[in-house]
């Protein structure tokens, strides 16, 4: 076909290649104004009514997967032209030529694979097995995103000899060679195949990325699969001497011929690769803590690697640094070690020599001294959708939360064998805090009410039984004495918005105000508390606010006695918090981060100098602690998040992603489509989060806002003159306005230090904003309103005994939904009002909805588009206002919805979806084995050799 061709509804843009499979075109949808993908399948295949059936049943579940890794299919059809699939164009090349062009280094070697992996844990899932993994099939995008091609398409059943034509494939005369490197034993046998010939496959292209070659090749096709089922691939460490151990058993587990022996699912091969990837990154930071340099992303870093040099001269090493981009001279030979895959094996040597004569000679006492000097990390969850870690005080057990929002249970694993029993079962409360009691027996937790208003705290045994209620409104999770015979906890006051710490006798639960920041100069008690080991002091992070910002948190300890409160941290910190002990309390560890900027990583500081050491050192958020009863291991929470817009068609009831997935998650700080049917959206890089303009199909993203600070609810006038937003910059959060191509930027409300606003809306005439404001010393939020051309702000409607906020003004113009809290109960309640706040009905809410995101109107104004949690997903319900019964609107599997607007053309939802991957991680001290300091060992030894 011809550029310009109509191909359906489509028009074709360029051929892009063909093979085995068929043609592949570029072309336009007209209708969506989106670029595609046409792949026209072969003629036998179309005659094959079988094949042809099986093919639509599979690529209709795939359709259905939705999943980033796996490229999306829009539509299954045939026409004069044959079958075809009409899949999103992605833009990027192949591995196949990516490899060609291309060193890469080993971290992205693993993401590629990680990725791929992914993809195939989702296809497995649904019952699909791919049959033909190579570089062909797999895409690498311009942002580094993995797509993976052709689900459900390959089959083995090719004659030999007559397999895929490409040119990427190396050609003997009379052979065509093509999949049948990738094929595992069993596929080439003719054998019935399962998910495990995937795994092999994905081996083979991890071989092949390490190496530069297959690891079974042949003359011709006939050589191949022979090699493929009887010969065994050249092991790695005899070409990459310095490739880590654990990756060399990757390989080889993935390319076990008895496919019994091979990885049994694919999930557990992805598993394996994220921690070896986390493992390298971790030991890489470690190695560059000593440059006065900055950081950078390790995935962008050249790696030293050890190679052997062949030639006329005796082998010897050589140490060579390998960036990406640049290409060996030397291909067929040279650049069989294809990858930079060590790490500076001389820097590590240099360090462990450094502190091994520092323990040897030195002799420390204090265990601040060599505690995570050489830490040892390692994840122990499986699903990433853990919060809340606990670990017990002999070390063997770890206690979390499991599951999403709305569905989350308490679960206990002991680490040695992975065993978990669930000694909460699934609940839609939420599980606010969990901690072991000093001897271990048994777990305190805190769980809100039905109402999420109230935190009450339960006793349950750590191997299961009934829980027992124990005290009533409790924010904080609870922090023993070193005897066991009181417990401290943090509780709000709404009233005075004050925080009070109180102490608890274990045995009669009398209890007793210990001390209040009313009392101090600080604002707030960070909720999480630590008891120091000889029971003289509480240490917590105590922070400062102005109109509801943080500005700083100190590291505070509490004198048991006398009540003093006395700051302790050595250095600044923006944010510092779940505090716990070193067993011989020389000093203590913590999550914090110094700027609002930085990631939070895991701290600890000596005791009472407050010496800093940086136990984690990455890019990802560690989230909440717990540490065991010898202060040698720390259990904590890696968390990493990534989205990006979707469009869901309430017609046909499909979800079609429409930007690229990314740690920016854009649209999640609010997003809407203009008139013209361009996306205006949030886009969020930790530093700033900054308005971003993009065509309605997500392509041709820009900046429409940039400026220091985190620009949130952007809204547009109906008739298209305005945006308006709030930005939240030097402690100020205030309404600002601009034009909808992003010129003459203005603040709309005042610059006061005192004053929050937030959550604007335009009213349908375009001549009013309304939004919430508090000012400060204020214990509720009130409803404002300005004119959109500017002036003075006026209440639009204030409640002595409720906080109102969250307004959302009806498309019709004619109501207003918002939600309040009563200030005595916190009960919350969403209400309808006519435009000028008189008249109030009421929507008692039937479904749990979120706070944040929890409603917009619906175009027709007579229903309400809320987010539930319902059976442990999340998805978009419709809620009447007339009070009817809610009914769901999607119907999503998996994910979370960050934000969600309708479109401009009243028919379709544009959604800000990901996902939030909590891994649950265990640090141990380097220094110990078995339970003995090797530090004490060799103090030991040395003493033994002096005396002899």
């Amino acid at each position: 076909m011809f550029t310009g061709t109509q191909f359906g509804r489509y028009e074709i843009r360029s051929k892009l290649g063909e093979g085995g499979m068929g043609e592949v075109y570029a072309a336009l949808d007209p209708v969506l104004e989106r670029s595609v993908a046409i792949k026209l399948l072969p003629t036998e295949f179309t005659l094959d009514d079988d094949r042809r059936s099986r093919f639509r049943q599979e690529a209709r579940v795939v359709s259905a997967l939705n999943h980033p890794n796996i490229i999306t299919i829009y539509e299954i059809g045939e026409n004069e032209h044959g079958s075809f699939l009409a899949t999103e164009f992605v833009e990027g090349t192949t591995l196949r030529e990516l490899i060609k062009r291309e060193t890469l280094s080993l971290p992205r070697v693993l993401k590629i694979v990680e990725q791929t992996a992914n993809a195939l844990v989702a296809a497995h899932h649904a019952g699909i097995v791919h049959r033909d993994i190579k570089p062909e099939n797999i895409m690498v995008r311009d942002d580094s995103i993995v797509k993976v091609l052709d689900f459900g398409l390959a089959k083995p059943k090719v004659p030999i000899g007559d397999e895929e034509n490409n040119e990427n494939n190396r050609t003997i005369p009379g052979t065509v060679m093509g999949s049948a490197r990738y094929m595992s034993p069993e596929q080439a046998r003719g054998l019935e195949v399962d998910e495990r010939t995937d795994i092999w496959s994905l081996g083979v292209v991890l071989y092949e990325m390490l190496m530069g070659n297959a690891p079974f090749d042949g003359e011709t096709t006939a050589d191949t699969i022979a090699a493929v089922v009887y010969k065994e691939p050249e092991p790695l460490v005899d070409h990459l001497p310095n490739i880590p151990s654990e990756l060399s058993r990757i390989v080889r587990k993935a390319l076990q011929k008895d496919r019994e022996e091979r990885y049994q699912d694919v999930k557990d091969l992805a598993l394996d690769i994220k921690d070896l990837l986390h493992e390298l990154e971790h030991a890489n930071s470690g190695n560059r803590s000593g440059h006065t340099s900055s950081s950078p992303n390790f995935s962008e870093n050249p790696t030293m690697i050890h190679r052997t040099v062949s030639g006329n001269h005796p082998t010897e090493q050589h140490v060579a640094v390998v960036s990406e981009g640049v290409r060996p001279h030397d291909r067929r030979k040279v650049s069989r070690i294809r990858t930079a895959v060590a790490v500076s094996l001389g820097m590590l040597l240099a360090s462990a020599i450094g502190f091994g004569f520092y323990a040897w000679f030195d002799s420390p006492a204090r265990l601040s001294d060599t505690a995570f000097v050489k830490p040892q990390i390692s994840r122990i969850n499986t699903d990433g959708r853990v919060m809340l870690p606990a670990i017990s005080p002999d070390g063997k057990y770890v206690a979390y939360v499991s599951g999403e929002i709305g569905s989350r249970s308490l679960v206990v694993r002991q680490i040695a064998t992975d065993s978990t029993i669930t000694v909460v079962p699934t609940t839609p409360l939420n599980l606010q805090s969990i901690g072991f009691s000093p001897s271990g027996d048994h777990i305190y937790y805190t769980q809100t009410n039905n109402d999420f208003t109230i935190s009450t705290l339960y006793q349950v045994p750590t191997l299961g039984g009934p829980s027992k209620r124990m005290i009533e409104d409790v924010d904080s999770a609870v922090a023993f004495a070193p005897d066991g015979k009181q417990f401290a906890f943090v509780r709000h006051i709404p009233k005075t918005n004050d925080d009070l710490i109180v102490v608890v006798n274990t045995s009669t639960l009398e209890q007793q105000e210990f001390i209040s920041t009313e009392a101090t100069e600080y604002d707030f008690f960070v909720p999480k508390l630590a008891w120091s080991p000889d029971g003289l002091r509480i240490l917590t992070g105590a922070g400062l606010r102005q109109s509801g910002f943080v500005t700083r948190t100190d590291i505070v300890e509490i004198a048991v006695g006398s009540k003093e409160v006395k700051a302790i941290n050595s250095r600044e910190f923006f944010t510092a918090g779940n505090f716990a002990w070193l067993a011989d309390g020389s000093g203590y560890v913590f999550t914090g981060r110094m700027t609002q900027n930085d990631a939070v990583q895991v701290w600890l500081a000596s005791y009472p100098v407050g010496q800093l050491h940086q136990v984690t050192n990455d890019l990802n958020d560690y989230v909440d602690l717990g540490i065991a009863g010898d202060g040698r291991s720390i259990v904590t929470i890696k968390g990493d998040a990534t989205g990006s817009i979707w469009r869901y068609s309430t017609a046909d009831k499909t979800a079609a992603q429409i930007t690229s997935d990314s740690r920016n998650v854009e649209g999640k700080g609010g997003l809407f489509q203009r008139t013209d049917g361009a996306l205006i959206f949030t886009r969020n890089d930790g530093k700033e989060a900054d308005l971003w303009l993009a065509d309605a199909d997500g392509k041709n993203g820009r900046a429409l806002f940039q400026e220091a600070g985190f620009a949130l609810d952007p809204v547009a006038s109906r008739d298209g003159r305005f945006v308006v937003f709030n930005l939240q910059k030097d402690k100020r959060s205030r309404i600002w306005r601009m034009n909808t191509d992003g010129t003459g930027a203005v603040p709309l409300t005042e610059d006061d230090p005192d004053i929050i606003d937030l959550s604007p809306q335009i009213t349908p005439d375009g001549k009013t904003v309304i939004f919430q404001r508090r000012i400060a010393n204020e214990d509720r939020f009130k409803l404002m309103k300005v004119a959109i051309d500017g002036g003075k702000p006026e209440v639009f409607y204030e409640n002595e005994a409720r906080g109102v906020f969250h307004p959302r003004i009806s498309p019709d113009g004619k109501r207003i939904a918002f939600a309040s809290y009563d200030m005595a109960t916190f009960g919350k309640t969403l209400h309808i009002a006519t435009i000028d706040g008189a008249n109030f009905g009421k929507v008692e809410r039937d479904v749990e909805y979120n706070l944040i995101n929890g409603f917009v109107w619906a175009p027709d104004s007579r229903e309400l588009t809320i987010l539930t949690n319902r059976g442990g997903s999340q998805n978009l319900w419709r809620q009447p206002i007339d009070g009817s019964a809610a009914a769901p609107i999607t119907d999503f599997k998996s994910g979370r919805i960050f934000n969600y607007q309708w479109s401009s053309n009243g028919k379709d939802i544009l959604i800000a979806r990901g996902s939030v991957n909590n891994d649950l991680i265990l640090i141990r001290d380097g220094l110990i084995g078995d339970g003995t300091s090797d530090v004490t060992k060799r103090q030991t030894g040395s003493r033994r050799r002096a005396n002899s």
